[in-house]
């Protein structure tokens, strides 16, 4: 097993579970307003900075990105019937009662505090592969594990400087 590859798959598990339970029900109904998901990766600047969201969760088969969630469901419109139609297949008379399929989902973006603009720069969201979405959470917890060292470091620093 990979290195923080065992808590990975433990943030996932439950997920998993749900995933395994209702992937073969055809009576299941997707809620867009409550998806089922897992966060693994937030990480969220202040002021100037690089924003890094990455989700396990449970999609209709026919998305290809977790922008099917807009609150209209317009992207999802379009996301279904594209899909159905590179298929050449019709369309399923519910597009919430579909397949599921288990995916990760990563979203990235730059934005500056007070810039006034709803435009996020270098925006990107796609789902990628378990190795990609390992690769990224491996990541993570290593510049977690760096940034909770110099904490531990800069608090025994402080409390050296009180003492004297």
């Amino acid at each position: 097993m990979k290195a923080h590859e065992k808590e990975f798959l433990d943030k996932t598990k439950d997920l998993k579970n749900k995933f395994n339970e209702i992937k073969n029900d055809p009576s299941f109904i997707y809620n867009p307003k409550k998806p089922d998901g897992a966060h693994l990766i937030n990480v969220r600047s202040v002021g100037e900075g690089h924003t890094e969201i990455m989700n396990a969760i449970i999609v209709p088969e026919w998305a290809f990105n977790a922008e099917f969630l807009d609150e209209k469901h317009e992207t999802a419109k379009i996301q279904f019937e594209n899909y159905y139609a590179d298929k050449n297949e019709s369309l399923p008379q519910n597009m919430w009662q579909t397949p599921v399929k288990f995916v990760y989902d990563y979203c990235s973006y730059d934005y500056t505090i007070g810039s006034f603009s709803e435009k996020l720069d270098n925006y990107s969201e796609d789902f990628i592969s378990y190795d990609e979405a390992l690769e990224k959470f491996q990541a993570y917890q290593e510049d977690m594990i760096k940034l909770n060292e110099l904490i531990a470091e800069a608090e025994n620093k402080r409390k050296n400087l009180n003492s004297n």
